[in-house]
């Protein structure tokens, strides 16, 4: 005979599930709001091609530079204003947002970085940021510390992800020319042997 689940248990069963689809609308907004600028690209060529060769509908194909000029207008803001409320939505549905994670806070930061560069924020300011912030080191160490974690329970799986990510970071690291990092790790590690001993 199958046992019924409580109350308790199918509420939370249902929560989750409320917070995986949230989840995924909310990567699926932000999706569409990054690649909105793509759409008014293509739109505004398109515009631009059935104008100059007098095709398409009557509005576009008989129109003036004027209204070519306004048609182009009307396109940015639409496109900018579906931008704006795809991110709108993509807050106010986000289950993570508001629950002081600071991994999500890092992650808009960084998506409102990656709208300033795009608004022509300047890259060698960006780029300088980037490694006074040791924003690589930081996050490389912190993977390490987690697959110390997962290394402890016994998930291998985990740790070799882990490790493959931290290999990669490492990388980023001497690319970008930080010199600290693979010091700072070595000296995690000589920590970690002293307290085991």
């Amino acid at each position: 005979m199958n046992e019924l689940a409580s109350p308790a248990q199918a509420e939370i069963r249902t929560t989750s599930r409320s917070a995986v689809a949230r989840r995924y609308t909310t990567r699926v907004l932000r999706d569409a709001a990054d690649v909105s600028s793509g759409f008014y690209g293509a739109g505004l060529l398109a515009l631009t091609v059935l104008w100059v060769t007098h095709s398409g509908p009557a509005w576009i194909a008989g129109a003036s530079a004027i209204d070519t000029i306004a048609y182009a207008a009307i396109l940015g803001t639409s496109v900018y204003m579906f931008g704006w409320l795809a991110e709108l939505a993509a807050d106010a549905l986000d289950p993570d947002a508001f629950d002081g994670d600071v991994l999500f806070e890092m992650a808009t930061s960084m998506r409102q970085l990656h709208t300033d560069i795009e608004q022509g924020a300047d890259p060698d300011d960006v780029h300088d940021s980037l490694v006074a912030s040791r924003l690589i080191e930081e996050t490389t160490i912190t993977v390490r510390g987690l697959s110390q974690v997962y290394a402890a329970r016994g998930d291998e799986d985990k740790v070799q992800q882990l490790m493959a990510v931290i290999l990669h970071l490492r990388k980023a690291d001497e690319v970008l020319g930080y010199g600290t990092l693979t010091a700072a790790l070595n000296d995690l590690e000589t920590d970690a042997d002293a307290e085991v001993s």
